[in-house]
C-alpha cells in the first residue's frame, strides 16, 4: 500500500513536472513564432490569393537582430479559412494543413493558436494566426524542436527509474516503519488474546516511549483494572452466598429426612419431592461455589496428584444405576495421573457424564476416555444421541445457556466444565461426531504420569 500510493504521487509529481518543464521549453519559442507569424501577416495582406510551394514567401521579413529564428529555421503556410493550404514553403509541401480542427475556429477569432506537429518524421512547432485584411487567410510558421523533443525524452528517461526506485524505496522503508511501529500494538493484540474470562490479571504491554500507542495501552490495562475488580467483586459474592447456603441446606435436609423416618406414608410422597428439590437447589450452590473458586484459581490451591482412571471408574459406578435405567452402555477406559485438584475434576467429569446420558436415546452408549498430553492429560466423553446443533457449538460451554442447562444446574453444568479446565490451565472443545452423537473433550495441564 506504501509502495502504491507513493508511486501514484510520484506520477502526479512527475506529470506536474513534465507538464512545466515541456511549457517552459516552448514559451520561449511559442513567443518568437508569434512575433515572426504578426510581420509575415502584416506583409501577407493585400497580396494576392495564390496556391503551391513558395520557398520566397519569407524574403519579406525582418528577422530579429538579436539570434532569433532565422529563414533557415522556418517553414511557412498560408491556408484558406477552411484549412486549405494556398501557399507553403519546400519544408511544408505536400503536407496538410497544420492548422485544423477545433484552432480554425479559435484563430478565426483572431486569437493565435499553438501546436505540435510531426512532417516527415520531423517534430514541429506551430503558430497560427490571421491575415487582418478580411479574406480569412491563415498565416502558419513552424520550427523544428528535435532538440526540445529529445531534452523531453531524456527527462522522461530519467524520471521514470527513478520513480520506480523511489517507489521500491518508499515501499520496503514503509514497510519496516510501519512494522516496527505497529510491533507494540502486535504484542497487545497477543496477549489481549491470552487474557481468558476467568483470567484477568494480565497486563498489556506498554511500550516505553510515549506516543498514542502507549496511551492506547495504558487506557486499556485501566479498563481492565475495573473489569477485574468488577468481576472480583461478583466471585466474592457468588462464593460467599454459596457458602453461606451450605449450613442451611445441610440442616433442612437432615431435618426432612428425620421427618420423613416418622411420617405417615401418605405424607413420605411429599417430602421426597422435598428431598430430591433440596438435593437440586444443593448442586445449585456447589456449582456456584465451584465456579467462583476457579474463576479466582481457587480451586487449585489443594493440588495433589489425581488418577484419572480413577475418577473415570467412580463415575460409571455411580451413574450405573442411571444409564442402566435408561438402557445406556457407560463404559470408561484409560488412565493417567494429573498434578490437580480432585474434587474439581470429579465435578467436571460428573458434568459431563450426566450431560451424555440425558441426550444419549435408550440402546446407545457413553464411552469415557482418560490419556496423556503433552504436559498434562484429556478426559474425552463421547454419546451416542443426535450430538448439537452446528450454531450451538461455539456457545455450548457459556453459562445459563440452553444447550449447557441440565436439571439441577440451571444452566451452569458445562460452563462447570470450562471452568475447570481453564483452572487448570487447559480448555475445552466439543465437535459432533461424524457417526452421530457428541465429543467433548477437556485438556488438563499440569504434568501427567
Amino acid at each position: 500500500m506504501t509502495c502504491s500510493a507513493f508511486l501514484l504521487l510520484m506520477v502526479l509529481a512527475g506529470t506536474v513536472v513534465y507538464r512545466e518543464f515541456r511549457g517552459n521549453l516552448r514559451a520561449t519559442i511559442d513567443q518568437q513564432l508569434v512575433d515572426v507569424a504578426t510581420v509575415q501577416a502584416k506583409a501577407v495582406e493585400g497580396a494576392a490569393v495564390r496556391t503551391g510551394a513558395d520557398g520566397n514567401l519569407l524574403v519579406d521579413l525582418e528577422l530579429d537582430p538579436d539570434g532569433g529564428l532565422g529563414p533557415s529555421d522556418l517553414e511557412r503556410q498560408i491556408l484558406a479559412r477552411d484549412g486549405t493550404v494556398l501557399g507553403t514553403t519546400q519544408g511544408l509541401a505536400d503536407a496538410e494543413g497544420l492548422v485544423a480542427g477545433r484552432r480554425l475556429v479559435r484563430v478565426a477569432a483572431g486569437v493565435p493558436v499553438f501546436g505540435d506537429a510531426v512532417v516527415r518524421d520531423e517534430p514541429l512547432r506551430f503558430v497560427g494566426t490571421t491575415v487582418a485584411d478580411g479574406s480569412g487567410r491563415i498565416v502558419v510558421v513552424a520550427t523544428p524542436i528535435a532538440e526540445l523533443a529529445d531534452a523531453e525524452r531524456a527527462l522522461l528517461a530519467i524520471f521514470g527509474p527513478v520513480a520506480l526506485a523511489g517507489s521500491a524505496f518508499a515501499g520496503l522503508a514503509g514497510a519496516s516503519i510501519s512494522r516496527r511501529g505497529l510491533a507494540p500494538l502486535a504484542r497487545m493484540a497477543a496477549e489481549a488474546d491470552a487474557i481468558g474470562a476467568y483470567d484477568l490479571s494480565q497486563r498489556l504491554p506498554v511500550p516505553a516511549r510515549r506516543d498514542e500507542i502507549r496511551q492506547l495501552g495504558s487506557t486499556l490495562n485501566r479498563m481492565l483494572d475495573r473489569l477485574e475488580a468488577a468481576v472480583q467483586r461478583e466471585r466474592d459474592f457468588a462464593a460467599e452466598a454459596s457458602h453461606e447456603l451450605r449450613t442451611p441446606l445441610a440442616i433442612l435436609r437432615a431435618e426432612v429426612e428425620l421427618a420423613r423416618a416418622v411420617a405417615e406414608p401418605a405424607a413420605r410422597e411429599g417430602l421426597d419431592s422435598a428431598l430430591e428439590e433440596i438435593d437440586r437447589l444443593a448442586a445449585v450452590v456447589e456449582d456456584l461455589l465451584l465456579l467462583a473458586r476457579a474463576g479466582a484459581a481457587a480451586a487449585l490451591d489443594r493440588r495433589q496428584m489425581v488418577d484419572l482412571g480413577a475418577l473415570t471408574s467412580a463415575a460409571v459406578q455411580r451413574f450405573d444405576t442411571v444409564a442402566r435405567a435408561r438402557d445406556v452402555t457407560l463404559v470408561a477406559s484409560g488412565t493417567v495421573t494429573i498434578n490437580g485438584n480432585a474434587s474439581a475434576i470429579e465435578r467436571a467429569l460428573a458434568n459431563l457424564v450426566d450431560n451424555a446420558l440425558r441426550h444419549t436415546p435408550r440402546g446407545g452408549a457413553v464411552n469415557i476416555l482418560a490419556g496423556p498430553t503433552t504436559g498434562g492429560a484429556v478426559l474425552v466423553v463421547r454419546d451416542s444421541g443426535p450430538g448439537a446443533e452446528a450454531q450451538a457449538l461455539p456457545t455450548l460451554f457459556d453459562r445459563y445457556t440452553p444447550a449447557a442447562s441440565r436439571p439441577g444446574s440451571a444452566g451452569l453444568g458445562l460452563s462447570i466444565v470450562a471452568a475447570v479446565a481453564a483452572s487448570h490451565g487447559g480448555g475445552v472443545r466439543a465437535r459432533n461426531l461424524p457417526e452421530g452423537g457428541l465429543e467433548i473433550t477437556v485438556e488438563l495441564l499440569g504434568g501427567s504420569g
